[in-house]
């Protein structure tokens, strides 16, 4: 019984025999006896349903459907000797889709130049980005819905034990207020119309 589709053995027969227009020469390329390669290529042409070479006691030449066909032919190769090189690189995590959450802050500074430098060096992998509260990614994190996540610390300690976590910015905050406010902090007053460039303070302290 007939395949109902080529293998690629009979794919690479034909491109050598396409190319060498000789079944001779191309059993030789092939390192194979010629007798196979003849039988290889029929079985082909009777699982396709058609002729992809006329030949002569003299010579092969494609017919047009043949030639129509090996640029096809060549592509379908091309990708399918592509599979293991990119099975090896998706071990690695070289390619394939990686899920990243981020927090709201991140997209206006820090988020760009991270998915371009990461681009720059797995220009393979695809991300696919989901904006959420921390406490929303840390919870698909442990679900394993999100493979990564850019949030803001520190980590509750119940999952500290689950998820490592790398720190990559740091971010001052400080507190605005009026002067009246600033006045009322204990040992910290603060005269009108002025900056306030004191320590860091509890937020007890203007309570």
């Amino acid at each position: 019984m007939l395949p109902i589709t080529p293998d690629l053995r009979q794919l690479r027969y034909f491109i050598a025999v396409a190319e060498e227009k000789h079944f001779g020469h191309a059993a030789a390329r092939l390192s194979m006896t010629q007798p196979p390669l003849s039988q290889a290529i029929r079985a082909l042409e009777e699982t396709l349903g058609v002729a992809l070479f006329a030949r002569t006691k003299r010579s092969v030449e494609l017919t047009q459907v043949g030639s129509d066909l090996l640029p096809e032919v060549r592509r379908l190769l091309a990708s399918a000797e592509a599979l293991r090189p990119l099975a090896q690189s998706l071990a690695r995590g070289e390619a394939g889709v990686l899920s990243l959450a981020f927090v709201s802050t991140a997209d206006y500074g820090l988020l760009p130049s991270l998915l371009r430098d990461f681009g720059a060096h797995h220009p393979r992998v695809r991300l696919q980005l989901t904006e959420a509260t921390s406490d929303v990614q840390i919870e698909e994190l442990v679900a394993g819905r999100i493979d990564a996540g850019l949030v803001i610390a520190p980590l509750p300690p119940r999952y500290a034990a689950q998820l490592s976590w790398l720190s990559i910015a740091r971010e001052p905050l400080v507190i605005a207020m009026s002067s009246e406010m600033a006045a009322r902090v204990e040992g910290r007053g603060a005269s009108a119309g002025a900056e306030w460039r004191e320590a860091p303070i509890s937020l007890r302290d203007v309570a």
